[in-house]
């Protein structure tokens, strides 16, 4: 029985729930966590990581790695990683890293430089670097291509920002003392400032780029004169002395102004980047361009010393033209030695009147105009402008009295006719008055060779009489002489009269009313 029991017991037991154990832990959360959140963070700053750049400057004087900031109006956007010499090229890279909102402005367009303390034509700028140091300086531009290398401006830019305006480009043959930053004046107005100045290749003449602000670009226009407006400009003239300038910083450090001739709605504007010539001043700038005409030569055969290229040609007060060349010209069939000025005379100053068949023609056939002056005793001569400077001009006029001259219209420069100046002319009367106050000067010598010989005897006669009375004269004024005597005493009773009557002046000064009173006691 008891067997049986034991058995029965052995099957009554419960059967144990064997399950496998799993494969995931709780201590595993943490460093899953942990791993997602650093996973985060490096995407984040992965994510708001700016552009890297480079840039190359000429010297590293200022900036610091790790320190030096970019700066875009006065905002920080970059900073300063590392700075390292390029050997090849002994220039230095700069390696900055940029913010993410200004990728889209990495281009070509867009400008670097250091921003230190400087000294220039507008003045002191950047004395706040002295104390913080100096830092990069940007001009940001969407426009050209996307790049990440960059060459940084050794001066800061004269114009920055989209601002509103126009550029310009001014040639001229002497810079004067016109430099970077120098102002622009339109009447008066400070509208603008000069970009660079470059003495161009062929080391001839000097480009000027300059910059006009809004809305003044609008009056620059094909009729635009732009001038050097530095320093002060006299003039004297029939009014007086004339001084001019655009401004007392016009004078200390120069500038330029420009004028219009022609301003109506109706002439068009310039365009960016035009051409325009730079003129020394405000006078040659309006002088009248002499384009409409001919030109001829005129053969002197005297000194043109003081006569100059630009020098007016002019008729009875009214230019003309101007003289445009001056050589030096040995003829070898004539043998003789000429001075070829060549002018250009306007046609369009002299005004027809008239309606009948002659005053039509000539106004057609200029020729047949200057034949006609020219055979009434038109011609050219040399005249005086200034006697303080000795400067010549060529003035026109009629000479009845002149030479017959045809002139020949076949050649490819027509010959004008001219007329001893009037300063040759001069000369011609002084040396012939000179050489008859030679003759006089012989004449008298002769006559006063007779005369020593023919009235020597008279003239000893009459000496000695002259003799005689300058002795009765000195008798006269002897001291102890009758008349001295008299004299002496005629100042002293004049000294006694005058005593007399300062005395009666400073009793009535003192008394007034003893003229009606008459004189009292005390």
């Amino acid at each position: 029985m008891s067997e049986p029991m034991q058995g029965e017991t052995m099957n009554n037991l419960p059967e144990s729930n064997i399950q496998p154990r799993s494969k995931f832990s709780i201590v595993w959360i943490v460093p899953i966590v942990a791993v997602l959140i650093g996973a985060w963070i490096g995407y984040k700053a992965w994510s708001d990581m700016g552009p890297m750049i480079t840039i190359t400057f000429k010297t590293a004087d200022g900036l610091e790695a790790g320190k030096t900031k970019i700066k875009y109006k006065n905002v920080e956007i970059g900073v300063v990683k590392s700075i390292h010499i390029n050997h090849e090229t002994d220039d230095v890279i700069v390696k900055a890293e940029m913010v993410k909102d200004v990728k889209s402005f990495l281009t070509d367009k867009t400008r670097f430089w250091v921003v230190r303390a400087r000294i220039n034509a507008s003045g002191v700028s950047g004395l706040d670097t002295l104390l913080s140091g100096a830092y990069v300086g940007i001009d940001l531009s969407s426009d050209g291509n996307k790049t990440n290398k960059f060459k940084g401006l050794e001066i800061p830019p004269v114009i920055t920002g989209k601002m509103a305006g126009k550029h310009f480009i001014l040639h001229t043959k002497n810079l004067a003392s016109i430099e970077r930053d120098v102002p622009i004046y339109y009447r008066k107005f400070s509208v603008g400032s000069v970009e660079d100045v470059k003495l161009d290749d062929d080391g001839e003449s000097v480009t000027v780029k300059i910059f006009i602000k809004a809305p003044f670009d609008k009056w620059v226009n094909k009729t635009t004169k732009f001038w050097n407006a530095s320093g002060v400009a006299f003039s004297l003239g029939a009014d007086g002395i004339e001084v001019e300038t655009e401004s007392l910083v016009s004078i200390l450090i120069g500038g330029i102004a420009f004028e219009s001739s022609d301003l109506s709605t109706e002439i068009t504007e310039a365009q960016n980047n035009s051409e325009f010539k730079l003129y020394k001043d405000r006078k040659d700038a309006l002088k009248k361009e002499y384009k409409i005409g001919r030109k001829y030569v005129l053969n002197f055969n005297e000194s043109v010393r003081g006569l100059t290229v630009g020098a007016p040609v002019s008729f009875r007060g009214i230019q003309m033209g101007e003289v445009t060349d001056i050589q030096l010209s040995f003829d070898t069939v004539n043998k003789a030695i000429t001075v070829p000025v060549t002018v250009t005379i306007d046609y369009g100053r002299i005004a027809l009147k008239g309606n009948d068949k002659t005053a039509k023609y000539m106004a057609i056939n200029r020729e047949s105009r200057i034949d006609y002056f020219a055979e009434h005793g038109l011609r050219a001569q040399l005249q005086t402008g200034s006697l303080l400077t000795g400067s010549l001009y060529v003035a026109l006029d009629f000479f009845p009295d002149a030479k017959p001259f045809v002139i020949d219209w076949s050649t490819e420069l027509t010959e004008f006719p001219t007329e001893p100046g009037t300063l040759s002319g001069l000369k011609l009367h002084l040396s012939s008055i000179l050489e008859k106050v030679d003759d006089m000067m012989t004449q008298v010598k002769e006559l006063s060779y007779k005369l020593n010989h023919n009235l020597e005897p008279k003239l000893s006669g009459t000496l000695k009489q002259a003799e005689n009375t300058l002795v009765t004269i000195q008798d006269t004024l002897k001291n102890d002489s009758p008349l001295q005597q008299d004299l002496q005493i005629a100042l002293r009773e004049f000294t006694k009269a005058a005593r007399s009557i300062k005395t009666l002046t400073d009793y009535l000064e003192r008394h007034p009313e003893s003229l009606i009173q008459g004189k009292t006691g005390d």
